[in-house]
């Protein structure tokens, strides 16, 4: 890898120089493409376990995201296509970041979208801990086995716009919850996971006592007829949304897009949430019509509009 200024054709020469990736090979092209491509494990094991922590952003306006958020930025990887972007983006790049520069032919091959704009950043995200969750008057957001990337971005995003204070990424026994800071979850968030405290592996009944002694009521998002009994045998009757103080203390736990959430943790929550559908008809073999509630809503759309009643009793203007 050579160090070279960045001179381009009718411009002059900016204050900062690049360092030219031309090799498949290159240490730090093998980072990114591990971490674009959501393959950060197996980079981790060649580099100590130090890349666990590290994500990758992809894309000018995330790119620029990362940049103001004040994450740590290892570095920043751009191509001949990206190359227009680092005028602008410049200014928020730290001083001990790497710029890099390669051809679009490489870059490609570490990207993690079908039509990459040249322009990435590696990045080490902030670890946040119970306390950044139980900040002011709490408000979080607990996703207990949620495995699709895009579910996950899409509520952390709107956790940050609904004003919750943090997330936490549990399993539900066996089902983890898809990386927050994976590169789908990651574009799903639109960067909101960078700026959000985010808490991942801790084990969701530990969460659920912390939370108790915390003085944080749970409420665990199932449709009706998930409900379980309570810790004392007596079946916990389901709430709707508007029914909760979501004023006070408060948590939302949401669960498996299919399977829902364990019995174990619905019975460790203070009480169940759940949000009134439209019935359906439907007709038997007899020609005789039933009436049944409508499907459960998908997990991102099922907690946004839990996130907004909670916004709007706190008041959202």
């Amino acid at each position: 890898m050579k160090r070279l200024a960045e001179i381009r054709p009718g411009r002059t020469a900016p204050p900062r120089l690049s360092e030219s990736i031309e090799s498949r090979e290159n240490r730090w092209l093998k980072r990114f493409r591990a971490s674009l491509s959501g393959e950060r494990a197996g980079e981790a094991s060649r580099h100590g376990g130090e890349s666990e922590q590290l994500a990758g952003v992809e894309g000018a306006r995330l790119v620029e995201t990362a940049l103001r958020s004040g994450v740590e930025i290892l570095a920043v990887l751009f191509s001949e296509t990206g190359a227009k972007h680092i005028s602008t983006l410049e200014p928020w790049i730290p001083a001990e970041a790497r710029l890099l520069r390669t051809s679009d032919r490489l870059f490609a091959s570490a990207s993690g979208t079908e039509a990459p704009q040249g322009i990435a950043a590696l990045v080490r995200p902030r670890v946040g801990t119970f306390d950044d969750l139980v900040t002011g008057i709490p408000l979080v957001l607990v996703l207990a086995g949620v495995q699709d990337p895009g579910n996950v971005g899409t509520l952390v995003r709107t956790a940050e716009a609904f004003g919750a204070s943090g997330i936490a990424a549990c399993a539900a026994g066996a089902i983890g919850t898809a990386d927050p800071y994976g590169p789908k979850a990651l574009r799903a968030s639109a960067g909101s996971a960078l700026r959000l405290p985010i808490v991942r592996g801790i084990s969701a009944p530990v969460l659920l006592a912390q939370l108790s002694v915390a003085g944080v009521r749970v409420y665990a998002a199932c449709p009706e007829d998930l409900s379980d009994a309570g810790s004392n045998g007596a079946a916990k009757k389901p709430l709707a949304p508007w029914e909760i103080n979501w004023r006070a203390p408060a948590a939302l736990l949401v669960g498996n897009e299919g399977a829902g959430l364990p019995a174990g943790l619905v019975r460790s929550a203070d009480a169940i949430v759940r949000i009134p559908h439209a019935a359906h008809a439907l007709h038997d073999n007899a020609a005789k019509a039933k009436h049944s509630p409508s499907e459960s809503l998908n997990a991102a759309v099922a907690g946004s509009i839990l996130l907004y009643e909670a916004a709007r009793q706190r008041g959202l203007a």
